[in-house]
C-alpha cells in the first residue's frame, strides 16, 4: 500500500516519461535479485537447511547464520563492485540516449543490490525464528525514504536530475531495510558477526542455490525482459507495463508472497521431521487460501479497472488518455493472477525436499516459451503482446510443475482437480454484481465521487463474496478463520 502511495506521486511528478521508463528499468534489476534471495532461489535453499540446523543443531545454528552471511556478504560485494566497472566501461560506447540513461541509474542503484539481498536473507532467518513483524515492515521503509525522495525532487529542475535523486534514495531505503533486521536478529539472541569458517551447510545451500537461481524467478525475470521489449517499442510504454504489473503485485505481495515466506519455513520441518500427513494437509490448506484470495482479486480488478486506475494514478502529468493505456493491460494480466501465485508457490515444495533441478528444467522451458511468444506476439500486438506472452508462458510453467510433483512426490496428492477445489459459486456472485454495478454507476471522473463510488462498490463485493462463503460454501470460510482468530489476538 506504502508502495502504491510512492507510485502514485512519482508517475504524477513524473507522467510517462523516458526517464520514468528507464528509472524503471534500472530499479527493475536490483528488485530481481531481491526476489531471487527474498522470495526465490537463495531463500528457498539457505532456509530448509537453517531450519534443519535449528531443529536438530539448535547450539550450532548461530554460527552458521554468521559463516554464511560473511561469506554471502563478500562474494555479492566483489560481483556487484564488478558490475558497476562494467556498466561504467559500457557507457563508454552507448551512443543511444535512452540505453545511457538506464545504464547511469542502474550504476548508482547498484549498493541497494547488496543491502536488499542481505536483508531478505534475514528477514528469512526471522521467518523460520517466528518472527515476522520485521519482514512486513521493512518494504515499508524503502517506500517512506522514496517518498521522502520524490519530495526532494522539487528542489532540482529536470527530470533527469529528478530520477537520479530518486535512485540515490532507494540506496537508502536499502540501508534502512539491512539494518532494522540485524537489530531484531541481535535481539533474539542471533548477532550478526564476521565468521570465516568452513561449514557444510554453506556447501549445501550453494549446491541448492546455484542451479535453482531460473527455477525460481521466472516471473521477475519475465518482467524484466518485458520492460526492455517495451523499452525498444516506445521508451513511454514501460510506465504503462510497469502499472499494469504493479496492480498485479499488489494481491501477489499482500496474499501469495506472505503466504508463502510463512509456509516454506513450516513445510521444511515438516518434511524434515518425516510427517507426510501434516505436511499434505499444510500444503493443500494453503494452496487452497492462496485461490480463495487471488481469484476474486482478479475478478474485481478485471471489473473495475478503469475506475481504480483513475482514482489513484491520473493526477498532474500522467493524465486520462495516459491511464486508458494501462486498462487492457491490466485486464489480461489479471487472468494469470491465480497462475503466478501457484507458479511461485509449487518451486518451494522441490526446494524443501533439497530438489533443485526439477524447477530450473522447468523453468528454462518456460523461459524459451516465453521469449519465443513475447517476440512474436509483441510483432503483431505491441506491449498488449508481451503480456498475453507472460499470461501463456505461466500457464506453461504451471502444468510442466503439476506434472513433475505427481511424479516426484505422489502422496501428497497434488493434481489438476485439486486445483479446482474453488468457491466458484461466491466468484460467479461477485463478478456478476461487480459487471452489473460497473455499468450502472456514472463514472464521472471527479475524484470524490468516483473515490466515494469505488470504495462502496469494493465494500460491497467484499460483502457478497464473504456471505457467498458464509452460507453457500461454507468450508471454504473455514480456511479464513484462522487468519481472522490471528488479526484479533494482534488488535
Amino acid at each position: 500500500i506504502s508502495g502504491f502511495l510512492r507510485d502514485i506521486l512519482l508517475f504524477s511528478m513524473l507522467g510517462a516519461s523516458m526517464e520514468t521508463s528507464a528509472f524503471l528499468i534500472a530499479f527493475a534489476i536490483p528488485n530481481l535479485f531481491r526476489r531471487l534471495c527474498g522470495e526465490g532461489a537463495l531463500s528457498a535453499a539457505f532456509i530448509p537447511v537453517f531450519s534443519k540446523r535449528y531443529a536438530q543443531h539448535p547450539t550450532t545454528a548461530a554460527k552458521f547464520l554468521n559463516i554464511f552471511f560473511s561469506k554471502f556478504g563478500v562474494y555479492l560485494g566483489v560481483s556487484t563492485l564488478c558490475v558497476g566497472v562494467f556498466l561504467r566501461l559500457l557507457m563508454r560506447g552507448i551512443s543511444c540516449s535512452k540505453w545511457y540513461v538506464v545504464c547511469e541509474l542502474t550504476t548508482l542503484m547498484l549498493p541497494y543490490l547488496w543491502f536488499i539481498c542481505t536483508a531478505a536473507l534475514l528477514n528469512g532467518t526471522l521467518n523460520v525464528l517466528n518472527a515476522f513483524a520485521i519482514t512486513a515492515f521493512s518494504p515499508i521503509l524503502l517506500n517512506l525514504t522514496m517518498i521522502l525522495g520524490i519530495a526532494c525532487c522539487r528542489l532540482y529542475a529536470t527530470p533527469m536530475q529528478w530520477v537520479m535523486v530518486l535512485s540515490l534514495s532507494v540506496v537508502i531505503g536499502g540501508f534502512f531495510q539491512w539494518i532494522l533486521p540485524k537489530w531484531q536478529l541481535k535481539r533474539k539472541g542471533y548477532p550478526v558477526s564476521w565468521c570465516w569458517e568452513a561449514d557444510e551447510g554453506f556447501t549445501e545451500v550453494w549446491h541448492l542455490f546455484v542451479p535453482s537461481i531460473l527455477g525460481v524467478a521466472i516471473y521477475q525475470i519475465n518482467a524484466l525482459c518485458g520492460r526492455l521489449f517495451a523499452y525498444a517499442i516506445d521508451p513511454t510504454s514501460v510506465s504503462f507495463l510497469y502499472l499494469a504489473n504493479r496492480f498485479l503485485e499488489l494481491p501477489l505481495g499482500l496474499f501469495a508472497f506472505s503466504i508463502i515466506s510463512i509456509l516454506l519455513p513450516k513445510l521444511s520441518l515438516s518434511i524434515s521431521q518425516n510427517d507426510t500427513q501434516h505436511t499434505h494437509q499444510l500444503l493443500h490448506n494453503h494452496i487452497q487460501l492462496l485461490q480463495l484470495l487471488l481469484i476474486p482479486s482478479a475478478i474485481g480488478l478485471a471489473c473495475l479497472a478503469s475506475p481504480i486506475l483513475n482514482v489513484f494514478f491520473c493526477w498532474n502529468r500522467f493524465a486520462s488518455q495516459s491511464v486508458e493505456q494501462v486498462v487492457p493491460l491490466l485486464r489480461i494480466f489479471t487472468i494469470g493472477l491465480p497462475l503466478f501465485g501457484l507458479t511461485a508457490l509449487f518451486p518451494r515444495i522441490f526446494y524443501a525436499h533439497h530438489e533443485a533441478m526439477i524447477p530450473v528444467k522447468i523453468s528454462f522451458f518456460t523461459f524459451i516459451a516465453y521469449l519465443i511468444s513475447a517476440l512474436g506476439l509483441s510483432h503483431f500486438f505491441q506491449v498488449p503482446g508481451l503480456v498475453w506472452a507472460s499470461v501463456v508462458s505461466n500457464g506453461l510453467q504451471l502444468w510442466l510443475q503439476i506434472r513433475s510433483l505427481q511424479e516426484q512426490y505422489p502422496n501428497l496428492k497434488i493434481s489438476y482437480r485439486s486445483l479446482l477445489h474453488i468457491p466458484w459459486i461466491s466468484n460467479i456472485l461477485l463478478g456478476l454484481f461487480l459487471v452489473f454495478v460497473n455499468r450502472q454507476i456514472p463514472w464521472s471522473y471527479n475524484k470524490l465521487h468516483d473515490t466515494l463510488y469505488l470504495g462502496g462498490v469494493i465494500g460491497a463485493g467484499l460483502l457478497i463474496y464473504g456471505l457467498g462463503l458464509l452460507t453457500l460454501e461454507r468450508k471454504y470460510f473455514s480456511l479464513l478463520q484462522p487468519l481472522w482468530k490471528r488479526y484479533l489476538q494482534k488488535r
